[in-house]
């Protein structure tokens, strides 16, 4: 009986034996499995890192994360807090459209191309055009008298539209309601025929007569309205391949061919051409003349070796 007790505790201690055995590998290889998923965990946190930064070239259109968007915060807060370059420029009284798109090119506001394109094409409001008639296909620029003359602050490489904004805002102000469109047209033609301001009013009465007696003269007779077809529309043709020229010869050309006024201003007149325009002096002059030094003659007569 002894013997038989003593047998099966020694079989009992080499089975404890085995089990205490056969656990250890088994805790081991739990442990290998534990750290594989621990390592595939990593892996896919990788890969996740990876997704993302594929994510964040698709950011701008808001399927980026919110770490994409914090990474390219910094690029952006610099971008729109970098200081916008502004410039002073001045346009005179008397300039031409084309004269205006050259010189803020020339002051790095906007390209002479998209200017010239502004003014014919961008959709101004009515509020903006003012009393800029809404046929103007027959005017080469449709705001051309409005961009009005003034000492302007613009930003470097702004849009066109928003610097002709500006100048068709302080043309409302100035012009619109005060002044007629064909006003304006007379003005125009004033401003470019003579700089001196004291001598506009007597200009002015001579257009003025010579449109209340269209038997005698049929023709207006301005000489600028001529220039402003070879000089300023024909620099656009010259800088663009175009040919306005020869298509509205037939609505600038006073000399000729365009009875009365001409279809729109030939340039962007100040106010005493508008005051000029508006209250002419009282005369019965029908001429004028200048000569070399500045000096103008007016006369009811014609006046010998004058075109004008």
């Amino acid at each position: 009986m002894f013997c038989k007790r003593l047998i099966a505790g020694c079989l009992a201690a080499l089975c404890c034996l085995s089990a205490v055995s056969c656990g250890k590998p088994a805790r081991t290889a739990s442990k290998a499995v534990s750290s594989s998923s621990s390592a595939a965990s990593g892996a896919s946190s990788a890969s996740g890192g990876s997704d993302t930064g594929t994510s964040s070239q698709t950011a701008p259109s808001g399927t980026g994360s919110t770490v994409s968007t914090a990474q390219q915060a910094p690029s952006q807060a610099a971008s729109s807090s970098a200081p916008r370059v502004t410039v002073t420029v001045t346009i005179p009284e008397g300039f031409s459209v084309p004269q205006i798109a050259e010189r803020l090119q020339a002051s790095g506001v906007c390209s002479e191309a998209d200017f010239l394109s502004a003014v014919n094409h961008y959709p101004f409001t009515e509020a903006s055009l003012g009393a800029i008639p809404y046929d103007s296909s027959k005017m080469c620029f449709r705001l051309e008298g409005y961009l009005f003359p003034d000492t302007y602050q613009f930003y470097q490489n702004m849009k066109a539209q928003d610097a002709i904004g500006k100048m068709l805002a302080n043309a409302d102000s100035r012009i619109v309601g005060k002044y007629s469109f064909q006003t304006v047209i007379l003005a125009s033609i004033i401003e470019k025929e003579i700089p001196d301001p004291t001598g506009m009013k007597n200009v002015s009465s001579v257009f003025h007569n010579r449109l209340n007696d269209t038997r005698q003269f049929p023709f207006l007779g301005s000489d600028a309205t001529v220039k402003y077809l070879t000089t300023y529309i024909h620099s656009v043709d010259a800088a663009m391949g175009s040919d306005l020229v020869d298509t509205y010869k037939y609505y600038y050309n006073t000399d000729n061919r365009v009875h009365g006024l001409p279809a729109g201003p030939i340039c962007n007149p100040g106010l005493q051409a508008l005051d000029a325009a508006a209250n002419p002096a009282n005369t019965n002059y029908l001429y004028f003349a200048s000569d070399a030094g500045g000096n103008y003659t007016f006369s009811a007569t014609p006046i010998p070796g004058a075109s004008s």
